[in-house]
């Protein structure tokens, strides 16, 4: 019995004070590189990509060629006989309209590739967060072990002390009660390990099991924690580009089109050709549906901006919050490592050594032991908080806000 005692407060201890800076982690990184590669989701914002990047080449694509035969007796030769005339008509839109065209296609194909970074940005912080999630179960699962395996010895001592009739029935069915209750909570913690491993699961989608060895709780530190935060504002910069290149397209519809025709026509008794070409422009006469789409296209600019400007004041104020989040930690955090840890292995040290000595009962013993594991808890879930919120700021998931 006092060996498990020595386990329980050994692992306590150990578990305290874990301020640890970790920068390389193969173990996720093999999960993030698994899920780069076949998360079907990203596979699709990358097929669009590509797609978009295709289309750019469709900004010079012209209207197809018009061939044509004819006869009209209307239209006869110097041998007073009607021309059987073929020829060949192509309209064009004004040059620069190309040109214009393709600077739309190219910032959709830009807008598209921001969009793209941000999904894959998104999909890397999916995974840490689970990956965090998974190791703050098992570095507690560890902690419960231990005092499952403790519990179940007092339970037993308990019940023997009271067929003895060294104790109560109280401190009888208080044991067997704390045992019964760490033991639940330990199984549900195994049942959120296995709901979180189904998440990874849905992520990486590769078909093949991964699992997180890793039980040490640590806290990050990333280099360039405006990553995300860069991703977003490049997204929003691509999107107004895309916006005032359809605007200055738009304003290609008042250009011209041209068109070029070139033709033959002969007859039987003529015994030559007779070539000819016409030249042509198409004015937009009636203008009322072009001032329309450029108002409308116009607008649709300026609401874009306002958003804009909206989304912006959004990703400082957010930024702002998850620095003040972290702080919030870290002072925790500062906290169990300079006072708390003490605090607790203090309590731990006291408690042994007074309930083996006799100096106190078990009710207080517990009660000792459960301020320890809550100070320790209370640690791991700032770690956790700290790292979430840490991960959140670097990676900058905006779009969910």
């Amino acid at each position: 019995m006092k060996k498990k005692y020595k386990i329980a407060c050994l692992a306590l201890i150990c578990l305290i004070g874990m301020d640890v800076y970790s920068q390389n982690n193969p173990e996720l990184d093999k999960l993030i590189e698994a899920a780069l590669s076949n998360n079907k989701e990203l596979i699709s914002y990358q097929l669009q990509t590509d797609a978009s990047q295709a289309n750019i080449n469709t900004a010079f694509d012209f209207e197809k060629t018009s061939v044509y035969y004819g006869y009209d007796e209307n239209n006869v030769a110097p041998n007073d006989e009607a021309l059987r005339v073929f020829g060949v008509e192509q309209t064009f839109s004004f040059p620069t309209v190309y040109g214009a065209r393709r600077k739309v296609y190219k910032s959709q194909w830009e807008q598209h590739k921001a969009l793209y970074e941000i999904q894959k940005n998104k999909l890397v912080l999916d995974i840490s967060l689970i990956y965090e999630q998974i190791v703050y179960i098992q570095n507690k699962e560890k902690l419960y072990t231990q005092l499952d395996s403790l519990y179940a010895d007092f339970s037993n001592a308990g019940s023997r002390k009271f067929e003895l009739g060294e104790s109560n029935y109280l401190e009888k069915i208080t044991a067997e009660a704390k045992f019964k209750q760490i033991h639940t909570h330990l199984v549900q913690l195994k049942n959120q390990k296995h709901a979180f491993y189904e998440q990874l699961k849905s992520l990486i989608q590769g078909g093949e099991e991964y699992w997180i060895r890793n039980d040490e709780l640590v806290l990050l530190h990333l280099n360039d924690t405006n990553a995300g935060k860069e991703l977003q504002k490049q997204y929003l910069e691509t999107v107004s580009k895309t916006h005032l290149s359809q605007v200055k397209f738009q304003n290609q519809n008042w250009l011209p089109d041209l068109s070029i025709e070139l033709f033959t026509g002969t007859n039987k008794g003529l015994g030559y050709r007779q070539n000819g070409f016409q030249i042509g422009i198409a004015i937009p006469l009636l203008f009322s549906g072009n001032v329309a789409k450029n108002k409308t296209t116009e607008l649709e600019r300026k609401s874009w901006e306002a958003m804009r400007s909206n989304r912006e004041i959004q990703i400082e104020s957010y930024y702002l919050q998850k620095q003040a989040e972290l702080n919030q930690h870290r002072e925790m955090i500062k906290y169990y490592t300079e006072n708390g840890q003490l605090l607790s292995k203090e309590i731990i040290k006291t408690a042994d050594a007074g309930y083996k000595n006799g100096e106190i009962d078990f009710f207080q013993y517990i009660q000792s032991m459960e301020n320890a594991i809550s100070i320790e808890m209370d640690y791991l879930d700032n770690i956790l908080s700290y790292n979430k919120s840490y991960l959140e700021l670097h990676h900058f998931n905006f779009n969910e806000q």
